[in-house]
């Protein structure tokens, strides 16, 4: 018999380079080298990685293999030797993501060693993240080695996204939290703080969130604002500050209603003079008018040390007042609590209407008198001096005409009244009792009508209005703008319109709202970059509109520029306004359309490389 070792050594002598046996089962040796890996539950690194060099000696042109034989030696500790074979690995198969994100971590390990080659393991990283988005290691590692090459902006849009994959995540929250402040991006610190504070928030987290809600007051960003401090009264319910910061947003952005509810848990907690102001405020709005003049009651009443609360009291009750037709109440009042502070000038117009509402002639022009002298600037009063000096003679009251325009002076005062507090109904009959009595002297009560008429829905008589105001005064900047956009709005003579709104624009360059009206006149003339340019300008003049971001975002998306366009919206959605939700709907679309863009374009398959063999 032959000595075994012979045999041995024979084989040991056979040229390795030989083609294999037909029976070699290619398949069979990459689970048997598998099973040697330490993530296959194995020990021998070193034996799995022979097993695979023999599978890619057969099989030259199989990505799997390379990967597999790149993790085994990256297991084996032998991280240059493990990025040939992985990057080949990405050669053969560009689209495979396992690949790219095993060469992208593999990088990320050399780098840690070498910090010269960060910037190849970052780009490695960003194919591996835009192969596989639902990673959440490529992202963190993203994170990790932008910080380190002093990337913020990349640092922070890494950490986002992982947040966003794991949201009870917190280092990652906290890590893009220091990006945005580090960046400045508001957007990226605003989705932090509120991620932090979702669940069971410490005390530095909540500080973190009370002052970003401080920072969205002061720049406008109501709506982000009043989901802030909602979030903090949800973890601290019985703080009576939050339910009226809660409030006094919703006061701003015109929800009365809401905001007494929260103006009420308020109350309920820690009751003030401040808070029922505010609660008079929304129940004047709600027309409550009765139930506001018992709150203010109370308030004027009260010493006068209390400042600008108990002064700007004393103004609503006079309101409240007048509005439920109670002159001879406020002469009362006044008789015993003179005009004081900042609110005098607005109370002697209320003492001179209260007079014409009882028909008290002689004392009305003594008052008128009084207040064409102290307070000059007052509209009433200025208007009020342009009368006929004999119609403020008492001798000449016998006369219609005088007491005509008084009783219309009074009139358009009372309109004035209502449209602050949105009853345009009200207001509307006002205008229509003032145009009675006499010509419409002022340009002011034509655009206060037409503004009423377009609350209550009547665009055709708006515009009707609007053309009697241009009759009047045709080159009035306010009635071009509003004649012209109110045109727009109807899909009316687009180029007059333009034309109208140009000519405002010329005389007020510097008026957001009217810059804005251009703008959007000349994006339904089809003038796609002029129209961009203007309302960017609009943007830099009016930065807190959510209408000059919805027009720009339109402008943006109807060029194809979705990324600008989205951005555009989400920044008007940081403020209120009436139709925010269809906005929000058409954002959440918007989303989703970009979303299929860009994995569509990392689904198209790369050209088939020739002569390609199977992978086991």
């Amino acid at each position: 018999m032959r000595d075994p070792r012979t045999l041995i050594l024979a084989g040991l002598l056979v040229p390795p380079l030989l083609a294999a046996p037909p029976q070699v089962d290619v398949r069979a040796l990459m689970l048997e080298a598998r099973a040697l890996q330490l993530r296959g539950g194995g020990t021998d690194p070193e034996a799995a990685a022979a097993l695979y060099r023999r599978v890619v000696a057969l099989v030259p042109k199989s990505a799997e293999a390379r990967l597999r034989l790149s993790e085994a030696l990256q297991e084996s500790r032998d991280l240059d030797g493990a990025l040939a074979p992985a990057q080949k690995a990405v050669e053969l198969a560009p689209q495979n993501g396992e690949a790219r994100a095993h060469l992208a971590l593999l990088q990320v390990q050399r780098a840690q060693k070498d910090a010269a080659l960060m910037p190849e393991a970052r780009t490695d990283l960003e194919a591996a993240a835009a192969l596989l988005p639902q990673d959440p290691e490529v992202w963190a590692r993203l994170g990790e080695v932008s910080e380190q090459l002093h990337d913020d902006p990349a640092a922070l849009r890494a950490w986002l996204r992982l947040g966003r994959l794991r949201p009870s995540f917190t280092p990652a929250w906290e890590r893009a939290y220091l990006q945005a402040v580090a960046t400045h991006n508001y957007a990226g610190k605003r989705e932090a703080v509120l991620a932090l504070n979702a669940h069971h928030p410490d005390e530095r987290q909540l500080r973190m969130l009370e002052d970003l809600a401080r920072e969205q007051i002061q720049a406008g960003f109501l709506a982000h604002a009043e989901e802030s401090f909602l979030l903090l009264a949800r973890h601290l319910p019985q703080e009576p500050a939050l339910w009226e910061n809660i409030s006094l947003v919703r006061l701003q952005t015109s929800r009365f209603a809401e905001a007494l509810d929260s103006l009420g848990r308020a109350e309920a907690l820690k009751p003030s003079p401040r808070i029922s102001f505010n609660m008079a405020m929304a129940l004047m709005n709600l027309g409550r008018f009765a139930e506001a003049e018992t709150r203010l009651k109370v308030l004027v009443e009260a010493p006068a040390d209390q400042g600008p609360v108990s002064d700007g009291a004393q103004a609503l009750y006079a309101e409240s007042l007048l509005l439920q037709g109670k002159g001879a109440a406020l002469l009362a009042y006044v008789k015993r609590h003179p005009p004081r502070g900042q609110v005098a000038g607005e109370m002697q117009v209320f003492i001179c209407q209260a007079h014409i509402s009882l028909n008290d002639w002689k004392a009305a022009l003594e008052a008128i008198q009084d207040g064409i002298q102290r307070f000059p600037k007052v509209a009433f009063f200025a208007q009020a001096a342009t009368l006929p000096s004999k119609y403020l003679e008492y001798s000449f009251f016998s006369r219609k005409e005088a007491r005509s325009s008084l009783e219309q002076l009074h009139k358009e005062g009372m309109a004035a009244l209502w449209s602050e507090f949105r009853r345009w109904d009200k207001c509307l009959e006002a205008i229509q009792q003032a145009r009675a009595l006499g010509p419409v002297r002022s340009v002011d009560i034509l655009l206060m009508q037409s503004s009423a008429l377009e609350q209550l829905d009547r665009p055709l008589d708006a515009l009707k209005v609007l053309r009697e105001a241009q009759a009047m005064a045709p080159t009035n900047s306010m009635v071009q703008n509003n004649l012209g956009y109110l045109l727009l709005e109807q899909d009316q003579d687009l180029p007059e319109a333009a034309s109208l709104i140009e000519a405002s624009a010329k005389a007020t360059p510097d008026n957001g709202n009217v810059v804005d009206s251009l703008g959007w006149a000349q994006f339904k003339l089809g003038k796609l970059a002029e129209a961009e340019a203007t309302l960017r300008r609009a943007a830099g003049l009016s930065p807190f509109s959510p209408e000059v971001r919805r027009h720009l975002g339109e402008v943006l998306l109807k060029q194809g520029k979705l990324e600008e366009a989205a951005e555009q919206w989400e920044r008007a959605l940081a403020f209120v306004f009436p139709d925010r939700q269809d906005l929000e709907k058409r954002l959440g679309d918007l989303r989703l359309r970009i979303a299929k863009d860009q994995a569509q374009k990392v689904a198209e398959p790369a050209p088939a490389a020739e002569d390609d063999e199977e992978a086991p």
